[in-house]
């Protein structure tokens, strides 16, 4: 039954995903990045998997870092932009079952299968269980999707990886963003060690604190 509702959950965010790139983007620019069914404007190696990089408390979820001369106002603008996505696919979703990203990818992305997708939304909805005291319970309403911030894409699958990261193939590799019992969206990333392995969780924070991870702290 659980798993039913999972593919219900993966096959409405593509269907939902594809009609919102129709109407809000260059549709045919992203087909053709993401050639195949792949779950629109969201989607998940062997590293360490401590407390430390799983946990995301006492930091800024909302991709606002604590000290804010972190910033940039190219991240203060991108900031903006995926805050106001967010709010905006939680509105259409609730009241039209569609929600979509307007950012199209800067880099190759890997593409899912089904049963991948299933798999992945299976390790996080567990960890988000786990974790009642900051996460609701899973639910289909929009709020969980593969993040489309560019900046956590552009590490993710970079050609060289180094930090929490390094040593993975870009296809056993994933970023999910969910949104926390506080209002606030968490990034959380996934990883396997082979196609043939379960995905697990490897890291969860902020897009700073992650891309600090990811690049040894450059």
């Amino acid at each position: 039954m659980k798993k039913i509702v999972i593919i219900a959950l993966v096959a409405t965010v593509l269907a939902g995903g594809g009609i919102y790139f129709k109407n809000q983007s260059s549709y045919a620019e992203y087909e053709k990045l993401q050639a195949g069914k792949n779950v629109a404007g969201e989607t998940v190696g062997s590293g360490g998997n401590d407390d430390e990089n799983q946990k995301g408390e006492g930091e800024s979820q909302s991709g606002k870092p604590e000290a804010e001369d972190e910033r940039t106002p190219d991240d203060i603008a991108l900031d903006k932009r995926l805050d106001e996505e967010r709010k905006r696919n939680e509105k259409t979703y609730r009241e039209q079952g569609v929600a979509g990203s307007a950012f199209r990818p800067t880099i190759k992305i890997p593409r899912f299968s089904m049963d991948e997708l299933i798999d992945i939304y299976e390790t996080l909805q567990a960890y988000i269980r786990e974790n009642p005291e900051r996460f609701p319970e899973p639910a289909d309403d929009g709020t969980t999707r593969r993040t489309p911030d560019p900046r956590i894409e552009n590490n993710l699958y970079a050609e060289e990886k180094s930090g929490v990261i390094k040593g993975f193939e870009d296809e056993n590799l994933v970023a999910m963003e969910v949104k926390k019992l506080d209002g606030e969206y968490v990034i959380i990333i996934l990883a396997r060690d082979s196609k043939e392995d379960e995905w697990r969780i490897l890291a969860e924070g902020d897009v700073y604190k992650l891309r600090k991870e990811m690049t040894n702290g450059n």
